[in-house]
This record gives C-alpha cells, sequence and structure tokens, in this order.
C-alpha cells in the first residue's frame, strides 16, 4: 500500500469518526440525563478544580474516577479554555457521545487489525455497523449509551487489555505486556467490572495458551495480577488518606432458588443489548428486532466454534480471548446476586455491555467471509436505520425532562434557590441552573423522616437551609420519600406551587429544621 493511499485513507478515516461523534451528540441531546451522570459530570469539575482525590465525596462502588470522571475534567477544562462555562450543561451531552464513539472506534480498529485481506475487513466492517454503530434506539436500554458512568469506559479498558495482551504473547514482546497492564490497572481503580472481564479473561487465556512453558505466559500471568493488585491497592490507599469514599457493593452467588430466574433475566438482558426483543411489539411493526435475533445467533454460533476449534486443536486466538472474555461477562451476572439487586432486567442489561462489545467484534471476526451473513447485517442495517428515524425525538428537551424543566423555570425566575429534592430530581435540576440553584437529595427512612441521600456527591446536611427560604420538591408519582414524609419532619410549609407533575412546596428564612437523626 503506498504513503499516499495510507493518508488518504487516514484522512478519510478522521473525517468518518468526526461525522459519526456528531451524529452521537445530537442523539445524546435527545434525551435528558440523570442525577447520577450529573453528580459524575460534578465530581469531574471538582477534580478539574484541585480536589483530583475527591477529598469528602462518596461515589458508588463502580467510582468511575479513571474514565466518565477524568473526561468531564478534561472537557470542562478544555471548554473552560475556550471561553465557555466549565460546567456548561452542553457537556453532559457530549461526554457519553465521545465514550460511545471511542468504544466503536476501538471496536473497529481492534477488529479490523486481526484480519489480513481487505475483503475480510469490508465484510467485517458491514457486520459491525448493525451490531455495535448503529443499536437499534427503540431498544428499552439503549437509552443507557446517551449517559456517562455506565460502565462504556470500562468496556474501551478491557478490549485494549485483550488487544495488548493477545498482542503480548504472539510477539513474545514486553511493550504490550506493560501496556495490557496499564490497562487492566486504569480499568480496575474505577470499576470491579473489570476483574470479571478482562483480568479474568486474560488469565484464562493464558492458561489456555499451548506453549505451557512460555515465559511470555508467565510474564502476562504475573503483570495482570499485579495489575490488577494495583489498581485496587491505589483506590484504598486514597480513600485511607482522605480520598472519596465507596459505597459498600458486596458480590455473592445467587440463591440456588433464584437460579432459573437469573439464567432467564440474563439471556433476555442479552436480546436487549443487541435490540432484539420482540416481546410485547406488535409482530407486523417487530421485523428489525426479529432481524437482529439473527445477530444474536451468530454471535452463539461464533462463541460455539471458537470455544469447539480450542477443543479440537488447543490452538488459541484473539477470537477465543474475546468468547473467555464474554462468557465470563455472562457467567458473572448470571450466578451472581447482581440482578436481585437491581431487579429491573433494563437496568442490568448495562452490566452485559462488555459481552456486547466482544459478540459484535468476534461476529464480525468469525462471519467476515459469509455472504448471507453480510447480506442479513445489510438487511439489519436498513431497517434499524428506518425505525431510529422514524421513532427518535425530533427535538431535544435540554437535560431535563419537559416535567423538570418546568421545575427549573419556576424556581429559576421566582426562587427559592436552595432545596430538597428526590434523588431524581435533584443534581440534573442542579447541573441544568450551572449550580446557581442547590438540589439536595433526600431520602425517607423507616421511621419517616427525610434525611439526606449521599451519593455521588460531597457531604452536606440541611444545615444548609438554615437561615434561608427554601424548597422541598415533590414528583407524582411520589418518588424517595412521600408529601407524608415531608409534613413530618419540616412541617406545614407556607406555600405550595402546583405544577403538572411537581409539587413544591416553599418553607421561609425562619422556619426551624429537623434535628439530626
Amino acid at each position: 500500500m503506498s504513503s499516499r493511499l495510507k493518508v488518504l485513507i487516514a484522512i478519510s478515516s478522521i473525517i468518518l469518526a468526526l461525522l459519526y461523534l456528531a451524529l452521537a451528540t445530537h442523539i445524546s441531546s435527545l434525551w435528558p440525563k440523570t442525577s447520577d451522570q450529573a453528580g459524575y459530570f460534578e465530581a469531574g469539575l471538582a477534580v478539574l478544580h484541585g480536589n483530583w482525590r475527591l477529598h469528602g465525596w462518596m461515589l458508588t462502588a463502580s467510582n468511575f474516577w479513571t474514565s466518565d470522571i477524568a473526561l468531564s475534567a478534561l472537557l470542562g477544562g478544555i471548554w473552560h479554555l475556550l471561553g465557555h462555562p466549565a460546567q456548561s450543561p452542553v457537556l453532559l451531552f457530549v461526554q457519553p457521545a465521545i465514550l460511545w464513539t471511542g468504544l466503536v472506534l476501538s471496536a473497529f480498529y481492534i477488529t479490523l487489525k486481526h484480519l489480513p485481506s481487505l475483503s475480510q475487513r469490508l465484510g467485517a466492517l458491514v457486520l459491525l455497523l448493525p451490531c455495535l454503530a448503529f443499536p437499534l434506539m427503540r431498544s428499552p436500554m439503549a437509552y443507557f449509551i446517551t449517559l456517562s458512568a455506565i460502565h462504556v469506559g470500562t468496556v474501551i479498558y478491557g478490549l485494549w487489555a485483550l488487544y495488548w495482551a493477545d498482542n503480548a504473547l504472539k510477539t513474545q514482546q514486553k511493550r504490550p505486556l506493560y501496556l495490557s497492564a496499564l490497562m487492566i490497572c486504569l480499568g480496575t481503580m474505577g470499576d470491579p467490572l473489570m476483574d470479571y472481564t478482562a483480568t479474568g479473561a486474560i488469565l484464562g487465556y493464558a492458561v489456555l495458551w499451548p506453549q505451557t512453558a512460555s515465559r511470555q505466559k508467565f510474564y502476562l500471568i504475573l503483570n495482570t495480577i499485579i495489575a490488577a493488585t494495583c489498581g485496587k491497592i491505589l483506590i484504598a490507599l486514597n480513600t485511607v488518606k482522605g480520598g472519596f469514599q465507596t459505597e459498600s457493593a458486596e458480590s455473592r452467588f445467587t440463591a440456588w432458588e433464584s437460579l432459573g430466574h437469573n439464567i432467564s433475566t440474563t439471556l433476555h438482558d442479552l436480546l436487549l443489548v443487541f435490540g432484539a426483543d420482540p416481546s410485547g411489539r406488535l409482530i407486523t411493526a417487530s421485523t428489525p428486532e426479529l432481524l437482529r435475533l439473527g445477530l444474536v445467533l451468530l454471535g452463539i454460533l461464533a462463541l460455539g466454534s471458537a470455544a469447539r476449534q480450542w477443543w479440537h486443536t488447543r490452538t488459541t486466538n484473539f477470537s477465543l480471548l474475546l468468547t473467555v472474555f464474554a462468557g465470563l461477562n455472562l457467567c458473572a451476572l448470571m450466578f451472581s446476586n447482581r440482578i436481585e439487586l437491581d431487579g429491573n432486567p433494563i437496568a442490568t442489561a448495562r452490566y452485559l455491555f462488555p459481552a456486547w462489545a466482544a459478540l459484535s467484534c468476534l461476529i464480525a471476526l468469525h462471519w467476515a467471509q459469509s455472504r448471507y451473513a453480510i447480506w442479513l447485517a445489510l438487511l439489519v442495517l436498513y431497517t434499524t436505520l428506518q425505525a431510529d428515524r422514524h421513532d427518535l425525538p425530533h427535538n431535544s428537551t435540554g437535560i431535563l425532562s419537559a416535567e423538570a424543566g418546568a421545575v427549573y423555570q419556576s424556581l429559576n425566575q421566582n426562587g427559592p434557590y436552595i432545596g430538597i429534592g428526590s434523588w431524581w430530581s435533584s443534581l440534573n435540576i442542579q447541573a441544568a441552573s450551572l449550580q446557581h440553584i442547590r438540589v439536595m437529595p433526600g431520602m425517607r427512612d423507616a421511621q419517616g423522616n427525610v434525611h439526606p441521600f449521599f451519593h455521588i456527591q460531597p457531604s452536606f446536611d440541611w444545615s444548609e437551609l438554615s437561615g434561608k427560604r427554601f424548597f422541598i420538591l415533590l414528583p407524582s408519582p411520589e418518588e424517595t420519600f412521600s408529601k407524608a414524609d415531608i409534613l413530618h419532619s419540616f412541617g406545614e410549609p407556607s406555600e405550595i406551587r402546583k405544577l403538572s407533575h411537581y409539587d413544591i412546596l416553599i418553607y421561609p428564612n425562619t422556619h426551624l429544621l429537623p434535628k439530626p437523626h
């Protein structure tokens, strides 16, 4: 290949990547953002302003310190240098779009690097388009890709860890060993999901590697264990030395009587991430979902083929590594108590993002020369784009839903500018106001007392309301507390503003606050 052609391909790839990023940003802007995303975005701003260890903060067990938070800090800094507020809500659209684009580009690059011929690469490219690059956005969980703090950064770290680990064993060089270890360390620091996906997959792949006496194999196993351990030690040291704390999340095996439900939910989640769940839809309106069942079938057949090839020949390749990666992810969800804790299969589907990415790459690698698979992919892509064009919202409501936006407008115009909301009506409204309106999340306890809900934010208490006129937001339907809980904790308000889906209870600056419980 001539140097001129290489430059042309590189320029074309950059242009296509930027166009895809612009499309992803537009799609991200069509859905409102959550308090979870707003909380992690504010954590990134805290890092930008010098609190890089997030002293006083409480984060979830998956802290996303090395992915979403780091990216938020970087974007905030760049936006500030361009003359805009670092806390601009626009960045809440851009940040998840960058992560998703990064995942898609990583999958494309890693897959195409493992195929030798142009025809195979073109076939793989066609297969990856409907599998990963253009999901069916009417799928109930597709909304998650428009959010951050949803494990996409972890999947990126995981894919590159696999790539460099496989490269290290094949080339016997030290550089890919170190790069794989770096990906493992950074991913582990930000998300325990890394343990049950990339870390476990690399260790398993190294054990299956046919050269049992290979020194490089020993180094890979040692480096992976050291990197994963260092990631956990660094997070623990940060906490001990005054950095952020994380909520506890014990990993347990599921109870035997729950195993059948877990298997069913895991399979359902697999269909959800591929947009292949037609349940509840009219048969005549389910063409994209039914065709996408074919993609899932291609993935299952590719998994079986990679496992069967190793069993008969004991040969290892990148397809086997992807198989172990996806298999571990599926088993981790199936046999853990995660489904019981989250309850909703749409919520647990996000834990299969690693398997979704790995299976997409595996489908592209295995079926790159299959004419029937490629025609199926083109048909799926066409029906998906048609459905997305029809079903996507035509206008953005901003980072808030229409209902939450009405609350913001009322508070912004008439005050008060500090108060309490449910978790789902707190940090998102605060972010939309560029921190002008302070909304502290509250949660009821067993006695009906509304107390601070300390989650993805620095510590706070109700003393911030002392001597100030304040509000309490009560959504309909009620969420983390009820009107009875409000009256029990704070007494009667001086004023109630009624909006379509919210009551805003106003308290005067002379109101006595409840004593801490």
